[in-house]
């Protein structure tokens, strides 16, 4: 077997969990949906993990390159104040890069279980949505509301700063 038909076997037992073919195909919705969010956070939670020196030195830059302008600013020296705001302006952008890793990390598997739906259902009628829509109007709904509530709980649990 392929790797390709061991994924499909897997992501697929959901679905034929329950003997009505719409509510199955719900239920396999809900929980590939849920799953996905769940192994995006864990993803994102470790690229934060291996970034976070990185992330640390280059918001201190930001933080103390945005201070120099500031101070730069108030004595009234225009050259510093531009050099200082550029610094702090790039510093800013790996700042933003590094989000940005995050939040692929975050959306990669949720994105791969649509390819799979879209490849899966092609072409099948979604039981009880007109007759256009596809995975993606299923999976959409549930999949943002699993990192939503998600991203609740890990709120709730997070320690008081």
């Amino acid at each position: 077997m392929t790797p390709f038909a061991i994924a499909d076997a897997m992501l697929i037992v959901p679905f034929r969990l329950l003997p009505w073919p719409e509510a199955g195909f719900y239920f396999g919705v809900l929980v590939l949906a849920i799953v996905s969010a769940l192994l995006g956070r864990v993803c994102s939670a470790l690229v934060a993990y291996a970034h976070r020196t990185r992330r640390q030195q280059v918001e201190g830059e930001t933080k103390h390159r945005a201070d120099m302008s500031v101070e730069a600013a108030q004595r009234g020296n225009k050259e510093a104040y531009l050099v200082q705001n550029t610094l702090a302006q790039e510093a800013y952008g790996s700042s933003m890069a590094l989000a940005a890793g995050r939040a692929a990390a975050l959306l990669w598997p949720g994105m791969m279980t649509l390819a799979w739906l879209a490849w899966r259902f092609e072409g099948v009628p979604m039981p009880g949505l007109w007759e256009a829509a596809g995975p993606v109007t299923a999976f959409l709904p549930p999949y943002i509301a699993a990192l939503w509530g998600q991203s609740r709980l890990w709120k709730a649990k997070a320690p008081a700063a």
